[in-house]
């Protein structure tokens, strides 16, 4: 009997009682989420059963009615008390689909949102070949690797804050073969100073919330996303000012300026742009329609 025909057969638990089939572990781990008031239930038990089995979407599906090793079950279950205890999906798999790319993702840095992939966006259409892009605020180094990935820079520097990021943000540049200069300090203090007024791109998702607004996040980014990574301070602008006011002179005549923001202080946001002396001062909408991203560019005079 191969392993195939093996892993079909009803697997027995230690208690002697039959097995579930991966079908049945899917449904049964999504009532379990959906209970403990996860977000997208049946899509994370899906997920956890395939990181699990090593399973793809399609062999899910067909192959469903198989039954799942006892060894398995029993990984499973560990897993899913975790994410039931509201622990995010992304540090239970250990990685995040992020545009073309799988990041790894490690516990006290940032976890990427689906809906910065229109920042990184913003910032390959504009990077030319051979340009310079800075991206303050790396986090894992999404934003830097998805545009050293698709765009084609001559010069990419990343910075962070905290050593943990600057760590891990090196590891995925590494482990996808890019090139990305990753380096620790705050903001653009770490930047080489040879590279002031000849920047392309200077992109960021900066922290913009306010202090008041972190006690009502969900519990996966509340308790589990470093709180510097998120809060800005009292007003929620105190990062992104500084990058509007320290970030024209970094970049050339026509240099672009992306930054990340909150979709209640988008529009305010613009505003301090074009006060910054930014011309072209405009909001990208993110995947869901919200205005997330403050576009401006260093005038040409």
């Amino acid at each position: 009997m191969n392993s195939s025909e093996r892993s079909a057969q009803p697997a027995v638990t230690a208690a002697g009682t039959p097995g579930v089939t991966v079908a049945g572990a899917v449904a049964r781990l999504s009532r379990r989420l959906r209970t403990a008031g996860v977000p997208a239930a049946e899509i994370d038990a899906s997920l956890l059963v395939r990181h699990i089995l090593g399973w793809s979407a399609a062999r899910l599906i067909t192959d469903g009615d198989r039954y799942v090793p006892f060894e398995a079950v029993q990984r499973l279950e560990a897993l899913a008390a975790r994410r039931a205890a509201r622990e995010p999906l992304q540090l239970l798999v250990g990685s995040v689909a992020f545009r073309y790319l799988d990041l790894g993702i490690r516990p006290g840095v940032f976890i990427p949102r689906p809906e910065t992939e229109v920042l990184a966006g913003e910032a390959i259409e504009r990077t030319p070949p051979g340009g310079v892009v800075l991206e303050p605020c790396t986090g894992s180094g999404a934003v830097a690797c998805a545009v050293a990935h698709e765009a084609q820079p001559g010069t990419l520097v990343a910075s962070d804050r905290s050593p943990r990021a600057v760590t891990l943000a090196r590891s995925n540049a590494a482990r996808a073969g890019l090139d990305v200069r990753v380096v620790q300090g705050d903001l653009l203090a770490p930047m080489p100073l040879r590279l002031r007024g000849m920047v392309d791109v200077l992109v960021s998702n900066p922290p913009y919330l306010a202090t008041a607004e972190l006690a009502g996040l969900e519990p996966e980014v509340r308790d589990h996303d470093p709180v510097e990574a998120l809060v800005a301070g009292p007003t929620g602008h105190e990062v992104s000012d500084r990058l509007l006011s320290e970030g024209p002179a970094w970049l050339r005549p026509g240099g672009w300026l992306l930054i990340e923001v909150d979709e209640r202080r988008a529009a305010e946001s613009a505003t301090r742009a074009e006060a910054a002396g930014l011309a072209d001062a405009d909001l990208v909408p993110d995947l869901a329609g919200r205005d997330r991203i403050v576009r401006a560019r260093r005038p040409l005079r």
